[in-house]
């Protein structure tokens, strides 16, 4: 074990598995004194696994655990104390439940978008990027919403951030942000619509805009779904997203 990771071994590594990765090589150009990495090595030095800790949020710190080579199954030594949300393997899902004393996780997917396989629907007049003059509206309607997706846009900056809104007669009604924007990917996240004005097609006209900034930057898209989201994943289906991936969202509440 060993802090930092190998710069080098994560670009071959993301070029071989773009999604598994992006995160902390997005992170290592855009956020470094955010995060930080804890690595497990095999005795010639080869990176069998690594933790990424996101500490922009201290009151709930994110930690993605990435590669699930049993013998890195020391790295759940080393996870954050509850409150806490890690992004595991499967094959990691029971230890990290238990070193975290967490109730239960939610298997979540993985998907990339193939080319231009499916045809994107015309773009939706109701949604737009939002800019800096949005951040008091952004503001006020995040702290309306009852819900742990929207809680991060309380910190996006505008000016530099990819976030789209969805209107409805003139009212912020849904949100999207690109959450990562690598050259040869970006990876959506953050999709949400305010039950009031769901069925009502602004996740699709959201999706839709993030997927035609990404292809104008000329990268390919993914995101990442919970599996049980039966009606995002009919969505995500409709726009030719294809499942690449599985891992397991844990998120462990603050201990009694």
């Amino acid at each position: 074990m060993g802090p930092g990771i190998d710069r080098d071994w994560l670009d071959r590594a993301f070029a071989a598995e773009p999604l598994t990765h992006a995160f902390a090589v997005w992170d290592l150009v855009e956020h470094p004194h955010r995060i930080r990495f804890l690595s497990c090595r095999d005795l010639a030095g080869t990176t069998l696994a690594y933790l990424l800790f996101w500490e922009g949020n201290p009151l709930l710190p994110v930690v993605h655990w990435v590669g699930d080579d049993y013998r890195a199954r020391g790295l759940a030594e080393h996870l954050p104390s509850p409150p806490a949300v890690a992004i595991v393997p499967e094959s990691r899902t029971a230890e990290v439940l238990s070193a975290l004393r967490a109730p239960a996780a939610a298997p979540i997917l993985g998907q990339i978008r193939d080319g231009k396989s499916r045809q994107l629907p015309e773009p939706d007049s109701r949604i737009r990027r939002l800019v800096p003059a949005d951040a008091e509206a952004l503001g006020r309607w995040t702290a309306r919403q009852n819900d742990p997706i929207v809680s991060g846009y309380a910190r996006v900056d505008l000016l530099r951030d990819q976030v789209w809104g969805a209107f409805d007669r003139g009212e912020l009604m849904g949100i999207a942000r690109a959450q990562v924007r690598l050259p040869t990917l970006w990876v959506l996240g953050g999709v949400y619509v305010a039950p009031e004005a769901r069925h009502r097609g602004l996740g699709l006209g959201l999706t839709a805009a993030g997927i035609q900034a990404a292809y104008a930057a000329r990268a390919r898209v993914g995101l990442w779904v919970r599996e049980d989201n039966f009606e995002a994943r009919d969505l995500y289906d409709a726009l030719g997203f294809r499942t690449v991936e599985r891992r397991v969202w844990i998120e462990a509440p603050a201990l009694p």
